[in-house]
């Protein structure tokens, strides 16, 4: 067997998801199938890519060596199809990110629809410091990131610009539908002490996690986080059964036999914004792209705002929305 270009896609690929499974999740293909993959692949390299842990597979040595050469090749490849199309008179591909989020679809209708004619690729990941990598890397033109405190979200690269979209994004609590809080309008950060907090996907590397700590230590109790790399089924499934409560965004769709209530004084907040690389998306495109993003946003929560008796009695708990520069 001789490499080929999505060799190196598996392997990094798998390298950025650090599960063989989530990486066989997103190629769409099988896991003994990918696992195969990799052997083979790690039999032509001549030595062992990956190792596992108790979080998944990490990267050896010559793993680390072969995944960065791998990313170098894959954007240069990336480069040169895009400078090829401006000899066609055709735009490039737009390379869009994106974290999870329940409004991606309705986001990338608009997109087509306002940016028709231009062929847009995208990449959707919880992970906002996966993005963020990826643009750095040049393997994304522009990302939709939702960031924590700016102590501990993930810096944005030099060369790479970032504007506001939404912000603040006040943080809301999701539990069981019959939990003690769950009829308030709004619940204080300290009455929380006593509760198993479920780790957000991706929370660890975006720096959630460490900005919620922070946030319950300064009311006094350091937050038990549980049930690690879970999916948002799992975590929805947890949380109907009083097993744990979770941050969420107001944007959430309403989970069978779960409740949101509000923060007060907006104790845990994010924001969410957009990172590009300026030479590859214009100002013109950025706005367009916010622009559908922040209708996008507010369709999205306006259908959301009946479920919510909290609502209307406690402004503060408001997303702020911005319109583009």
């Amino acid at each position: 067997m001789e490499l080929e270009l999505r060799h190196l896609r598996v392997i990094c690929r798998v390298a950025d998801t650090g599960s063989i499974s989530k990486a066989a999740a997103s190629l769409q293909v099988s896991q003994p199938s990918l696992t195969a993959q990799v052997r083979r692949i790690e039999a032509v390299i001549g030595g062992e890519l990956f190792q596992r842990d108790v979080r998944g597979v990490v990267a050896t040595p010559l793993g680390q060596h072969v995944v960065g050469r791998a990313r170098a090749l894959l954007a240069d490849l990336d480069d040169l199809v895009n400078t090829s199309s401006k000899y066609l008179g055709a735009a490039s591909p737009l390379r869009l990110g994106s974290i999870s989020t329940v409004m991606f679809a309705s986001w990338l209708s608009r997109l087509e629809q306002e940016l028709a004619g231009r062929e847009i690729r995208t990449q959707v990941d919880p992970c906002g410091g996966l993005l963020t990598d990826l643009l750095a890397a040049d393997v994304l033109d522009i990302a939709m990131l939702m960031v924590c405190d700016e102590a501990y979200a993930p810096p944005c690269p030099p060369g790479i610009h970032e504007q506001k979209m939404v912000d603040p994004e006040p943080a809301l609590i999701i539990l069981a539908a019959d939990h003690r809080l769950a009829e308030q309008t709004q619940v204080k950060l300290s009455e929380l002490a006593d509760e198993t907090w479920i780790v957000p996907p991706a929370g660890r590397r975006d720096g959630a996690i460490a900005a919620q700590r922070a946030a319950c230590e300064a009311v006094g109790f350091t937050p038990n986080f549980r049930y690690d790399e879970l999916g948002q089924a799992e975590i929805a499934q947890l949380i109907a059964a009083g097993r744990g409560i979770a941050t969420c965004a107001p944007t959430i769709d309403l989970l069978p036999g779960t409740a949101v209530v509000p923060l007060v004084d907006q104790a845990l907040q994010f924001r969410r914004v957009l990172r590009w690389r300026p030479e590859r998306v214009p100002p013109e495109v950025v706005a367009t792209i916010h622009t559908a993003f922040t209708e996008t946003y507010r369709e999205t929560l306006a259908s959301r705002i009946p479920n919510y008796p909290w609502w209307d009695p406690t402004p503060s708990a408001h997303p702020v929305i911005h319109e583009p520069h």
